[in-house]
């Protein structure tokens, strides 16, 4: 049972971590002050680096709890998995996404001297707009708790703040752009 409840509680954290870290990088660039976007730049990277520490430890818990059979070929082949094959499938992609914009967040810095990564930055760290997609999707689809109220309307919570925050970027969007020009 401690494998389960582990799986469960990492996915659940997992996903709200990813969240923060979501509605943090929707937000910041309407911040200006340097001081504060410091600060919610620091939130961003730390909430999802926990992510990604909490995704790990619910795959690992996931793969190591004997009562569901997910071997670990499902980090593979995801299609494979025994376990609502549908549901994995999605885990899978949600993994090998939130990995990607991971790898080329922690790689910005380093390559921020190259044009041509500067320039397809922004649409390779769209994959984890993607995987928090693909992970909503996961945790309604494979959850035990999918159908719970509480697990329902932390799902639910989790979409309303990246939505809210969405809106709030592009109701901000036509105000930077015209600040971005006249400076």
């Amino acid at each position: 049972m401690t494998l389960w409840y582990l799986a469960r509680a990492a996915g659940v954290v997992t996903m709200v971590m990813f969240t923060l870290s979501a509605v943090l990088g929707m937000v910041m660039p309407n911040v200006r002050r340097p001081e504060r976007r410091f600060w919610l730049q620091y939130v961003h990277r730390s909430a999802a680096v926990t992510g990604l520490v909490l995704l790990t430890t619910h795959v690992v818990a996931v793969i190591a709890d004997s009562y569901v059979a997910i071997s670990p070929t499902v980090l593979v082949w995801p299609f494979g998995a025994g376990y609502r094959p549908f549901a994995m499938a999605v885990g899978g992609l949600a993994l090998y996404s939130l990995v990607l914009a991971s790898l080329v967040g922690a790689s910005r810095g380093r390559l921020a001297a190259s044009a041509t990564f500067t320039k397809y930055w922004r649409k390779l760290h769209i994959a984890a707009s993607a995987g928090w997609l693909l992970a909503i999707g996961h945790a309604l689809l494979a959850g035990t708790d999918r159908s719970t109220p509480w697990m329902l309307a932390i799902t639910i919570g989790c979409l309303a703040a990246v939505a809210t925050a969405g809106v709030y970027r592009l109701n901000a969007a036509p105000k930077l752009t015209r600040a971005w020009r006249t400076q």
